[in-house]
């Protein structure tokens, strides 16, 4: 009994130190973390921030694969629009927290961001990539 669960301890480690193997498993366990409280949270955190990282990423390759095409790139005031039509977003064109992406378009440059769990941006918990368009 006691060399199984070892064995049991000994994977789960090594399944949550791989990012997204980590990912999958906390999101699986994610109903029984929220009831946990605080602790739940803290645990959550890294996932969701790893997630949202992820989702951005996948943004910036659909408009730079959009720009590649020929086809309609997002302006900041239709961004939400053009993720809704163009993407299948998790949460449609939402990050884990429910929170909109945001889209930042300033020259030839495109920042695509998240304002975290606090729900405004410009704060330390916001998660933005950028590339030129």
């Amino acid at each position: 009994m006691f060399k199984t669960l070892a064995i049991f301890v000994i994977l789960l480690g090594f399944g949550y130190a791989y990012p997204p193997t980590r990912a999958r498993m906390v999101l699986a366990a994610k109903p029984a973390l929220v009831r946990m409280g605080p602790v739940g949270e803290r645990v959550l955190m890294p996932i969701q921030r790893y997630n949202t990282r992820q989702e951005i990423k996948f943004i910036l390759d659909q408009i730079s694969l959009a720009k590649t095409e020929g086809k309609e790139l997002p302006e900041d005031q239709t961004f939400q629009r053009w993720l809704t039509k163009r993407l299948l977003t998790k949460n449609n064109g939402k990050d884990p927290w429910g929170h909109p992406y945001f889209l930042i378009r300033v020259g030839g440059q495109a920042t695509v961001g998240s304002v975290g769990q606090d729900g405004r941006r410009g704060t330390g918990d916001d998660i933005r990539e950028s590339f030129h368009l």
